[in-house]
């Protein structure tokens, strides 16, 4: 498996396709594109991850101020994240996995390529808004991932309004430390 940067014009539309494809599949969006404000305004870093030169996975790093999960909810800042200045902050989001049965595998791959291209940069953490269940996945192989709570939800969008309340689930702020990240990854041997 390589995890890395889309390296050409065709894999990045490959990557779009396959991103609006997954959130229309699973109902988080109706439209035919899944892009946002951020992709629009190149606001973001992009990771694709390729098994058998099959592309199976991407996630993104969002880069702007205020980061998306702060316009999502009302939420204290974390102590933590109050000590990184703001333009060395970054949000993971458009976690996208196909191939089933390799989803941690692909993930963590995926998520250490952005925190690899984090360290490059020095983007020192950051949030995300995740689904509870990839809370729990997480915080049971104690991968360094943080809850914020209490948090209150103050979406407002049309384009992810399935994403933020269809479903069973709840979607949940979550803050990351680089570093913390990077340690983690170090030790699940990636």
């Amino acid at each position: 498996m390589k995890a890395g940067y889309p390296e050409t014009k065709e894999e990045l539309d490959a990557m779009f396709r396959l991103r609006a494809e997954a959130y229309r599949k699973e109902g988080y969006v109706t439209a035919e594109s899944d892009k946002d404000k951020y992709d629009l305004e190149n606001k973001c870093v992009y990771f694709i991850a390729k098994l058998n030169e099959k592309m199976v996975g991407t996630v993104r790093l969002v880069i702007d101020d205020p980061l998306p999960t702060e316009l999502a909810f009302d939420f204290e800042e974390p102590e933590e994240i109050a000590r990184i200045p703001r333009n060395k902050r970054g949000e993971i989001s458009r976690l996208i996995v196909v191939e089933k049965g390799m989803n941690h595998l692909i993930s963590l791959n995926l998520f250490k390529a952005m925190f690899e291209f984090g360290k490059e940069y020095d983007y020192l953490g950051g949030y995300a808004s995740v689904k509870d269940s990839l809370v729990q996945i997480l915080s049971a192989i104690r991968a360094p991932l943080y809850r914020i709570s209490p948090a209150t939800l103050k979406y407002d969008g049309s384009l992810l309004h399935g994403y933020f309340y269809e479903g069973d689930e709840e979607v949940v702020p979550v803050y990351y430390l680089r570093d913390k990240a990077a340690e983690f990854m170090e030790k699940m041997k990636l």
